[in-house]
């Protein structure tokens, strides 16, 4: 009888083309699996041009059990393929398959508040100041099992009544939509784990892009946030500032 774990080795190795011919469909990252991709161990692997089609085809190499995502075809399904990454069990987390979703020239737009409040994190001598490093680096920690217990979304993007702005050559829609959810965080006590709800709100826009109209593989380019001052709550450029270390 095959076991569970040979099982999802052989899944995840079938995933990104690795047989006979040692063929690898994806490309390794800093967080790949060295038992799963032991090519990774050694590899310096060139990102390819953010502008090209190739660079939202090829995954990189995962580092653990993947989710079953939407495919990218839709720019909608990339937004639902982000909460379940968020709302998935801690060890289907994937911060590769949350980078998928991504431009490489990916920028995050916080509030102007949350810029002022987190001057360490957002700061402005900087060209950019969240690039996709820094949501690289964000999904790492956030997605982590040992930091956030679990999450939930209450409001997120819905088609019937969110605003949705394509472009003119269909190469690009801008999504406009209010967002409300919770994170359980693990907080370290000396002798026992505890936890404690972070409670976020705000609105986001998000603009998404594909290289071709023919074969559309979306991905998200740019996500501006606004701050709810109406709630209490955190917001998005907080929770990115609070598990960016």
């Amino acid at each position: 009888m095959i076991s569970l774990r040979t099982f999802l080795l052989a899944t995840l190795l079938a995933g990104c083309a690795i047989g006979d011919s040692a063929q690898v469909d994806c490309r390794c990252a800093p967080d790949t699996s060295i038992e799963l991709f032991p090519h990774c161990a050694d590899a310096v692997e060139e990102r390819p041009d953010p502008t090209t089609p190739l660079s939202t085809q090829i995954p990189d190499c995962p580092s653990g059990p993947q989710l079953f995502l939407r495919e990218r075809t839709r720019p909608e399904a990339v937004l639902a393929n982000l909460t379940s990454i968020f709302q998935a069990q801690p060890e289907f987390r994937s911060p590769q398959q949350y980078m998928e979703q991504f431009t490489e020239d990916f920028v995050f737009i916080p509030d102007p508040e949350d810029v002022q409040l987190y001057p360490e994190v957002y700061a402005v001598d900087r060209d950019t100041l969240w690039g996709s490093a820094e949501e690289r680096n964000f999904a790492r920690i956030v997605l982590s099992p040992e930091r956030i217990l679990s999450a939930h979304f209450t409001r997120w993007f819905r088609s019937s009544l969110d605003e949705r702005i394509p472009s003119d050559d269909e190469l690009r829609e801008i999504f406009i939509f209010p967002y409300e959810a919770e994170f359980v965080e693990v907080i370290g006590a000396a002798e026992v784990d505890s936890v404690e709800t972070i409670g976020i709100k705000g609105l986001a826009t998000i603009e998404l892009v594909t290289p071709t109209v023919e074969n559309p593989v979306w991905s998200i380019a740019v996500w501006q946030d606004q701050r709810d001052r109406a709630s209490a709550k955190f917001s998005l450029g907080e929770l990115r500032a609070l598990f960016s270390q």
